[in-house]
């Protein structure tokens, strides 16, 4: 195979492969991709998010562009602030997320979009916005996974009554096969690749979303716009079983828990059959000895109990890419639940990550201003012993991210499985004092053996993840989309 791609959905797939079949290199397929992700992803991105790619160069080069959502520079009293609870019904539970425009940090996803593609594309930007602005216009169907979502965050698209013809069709929520259209967004688009990063940062949709926060309680100004850059980064490398992983580094701590997971592995290698009772308690073993480190490291931030702590099911979405040069991309991506908040006449939904319980450890409106945010999102690429691509990787699912990437690093590597049945493996998680385990495990041990709660699901579930990943074994490449989230694969 010449070229690789896992996403989670057609559109976004679909998107990459016609960038590669065109003569693009992974990077410009990356770009177009997400700026179709945000029509057929809605629930889990947008023009207002924020986002990390891993990147590799087929000259070896290997960079983190930090996208994130940056902290406002400047406070405003707390009683002037919009910003409210939304409950969230999960069948099992209900969560409670906080949107309005009070919510809202420096969104980071359209000056990704710019340096990636001044740093890295070779496709000129009015090509790589012609198929996002054909799903806009006509529409992305929405899929068992996207209702999904779509149907837990309803109560926030019903916020902006601007929304309205988006998500809803006669005042009930769309279903499985409609289609997700913005034509706003297609409009947006097409001014975006003339005018550039300065479409959404500068002019008249920075202008409007700086006057509807003033006057209506959000924390953005015109600086914020002004100053926001991408950050580029050394990533972060630590070795395993003559492997180099590379991850996203700090302020970002999913890459450092999972270094520690696969670390806390070579200390206790695993022996036996793999699904079978020994696994399983090393697993619990290794994945109770990651959860204590939130509350004994010194080493890690202080946000990194609080986000370990996280109960969110994970409003993020991730794909990977490898193309015929040896290019390679990892790019995660989030919008939060999203603020309520959508940019007038450009469908774009502004972020909510200061509602995020997870990232404000010391409480809402405590946020230091001109921050970037820490996250778990790790999109991760692992080189073989002779600094080839080996695994191309990440995962969405909030808490759960450096979990689920370290068991997939630990299928793939330990075990030598494929990569669709490393990315479907079964899979536990360890927080709250509780170790939930996927159906598949092959448990004879007694549930005394277990200290803490154990959680054995009846089905396999969207809160262990989302890994859409390519292998690369003896020249070719090899991809899978994780079933939890509908994953989806293009190959060639």
């Amino acid at each position: 195979m010449s070229f690789a791609i896992a996403a989670g959905h057609d559109a976004t797939a679909d998107t990459a492969l016609e960038i590669l079949n065109a003569g693009g290199n992974a990077f410009d397929a990356a770009i177009a991709a997400m700026m179709s992700a945000f029509v057929a992803e809605p629930a889990m991105m947008s023009g207002g998010g924020g986002a990390f790619a891993n990147i590799r160069k087929a000259d070896g080069t290997c960079l983190i562009y930090d996208f994130f959502s940056q902290t406002p520079r400047h406070k405003r009293p707390v009683h002037e602030v919009d910003f409210f609870p939304i409950e969230v019904d999960f069948g099992t539970t209900v969560e409670t997320f906080h949107v309005g425009k009070g919510s809202t940090a420096v969104p980071g996803s359209i000056a990704g979009i710019f340096e990636l593609h001044k740093n890295l594309g070779t496709m000129p930007m009015s090509k790589l916005v012609e198929l996002p602005i054909q799903y806009a216009k006509e529409g992305a169907v929405i899929d068992e996974f996207q209702y999904l979502d779509l149907s837990l965050l309803e109560n926030i698209f019903r916020i902006d009554p601007s929304a309205q013809p988006i998500f809803f069709k006669d005042g009930v929520l769309k279903k499985v096969g409609d289609t997700i259209k913005m034509p706003g967004f297609a409009d947006f688009l097409e001014y975006m690749a003339k005018e550039g990063k300065n479409a959404f940062y500068k002019g008249e949709v920075a202008a409007k979303i700086i006057k509807d926060f003033k006057e209506g309680g959000g924390y953005l100004t015109k600086e914020d716009f002004d100053n926001y850059e991408v950050i580029i980064r050394k990533p972060l490398i630590f070795g395993y079983k003559g492997k180099s992983v590379f991850t996203n580094p700090f302020p970002s701590i999913g890459g450092k828990l999972i270094a520690h997971t696969m670390h806390f592995l070579e200390e206790e290698p695993f022996v036996g059959e793999c699904l079978g009772d020994d696994h399983l308690k090393r697993l619990y073993k290794t994945m109770k000895r990651t959860d204590a480190l939130g509350k004994y490291s010194h080493a890690l931030k202080s946000s990194f109990h609080s986000i370990l702590k996280n109960k969110k099911h994970g409003s993020t979405s991730h794909f990977s890419i490898v193309d015929k040069w040896g290019n390679a991309i990892g790019l995660t991506m989030t919008v939060g639940e999203g603020s309520g908040y959508f940019v007038e006449n450009t469908d774009i939904q502004l972020n909510n990550m200061l509602g995020e319980a997870a990232l404000l450890p010391d409480g809402f409106h405590s946020w230091d201003p001109d921050i970037r945010l820490s996250s778990m999102m790790a999109p991760t690429i692992v080189l073989d012993e002779n600094q080839k691509i080996e695994i191309v990787t990440g995962s969405a699912g909030a808490s759960r991210i450096a979990a689920v990437i370290a068991q997939l690093l630990h299928y793939l590597i330990d075990y030598n499985l494929s990569v669709e049945q490393a990315v479907n493996f079964p899979r536990v998680h360890f927080e709250h004092g509780t170790f939930n385990v996927e159906p598949g495990f092959k448990r004879n041990i007694d549930a005394a053996f277990f200290e803490d709660e154990l959680k054995e699901w009846d089905n396999t579930s969207l809160f262990f993840g989302g890994a859409h990943t390519i292998v690369g074994r003896k020249g070719s490449l090899y991809a899978s989309g994780d079933d939890r989230r509908s994953g989806v694969v293009r190959v060639n």
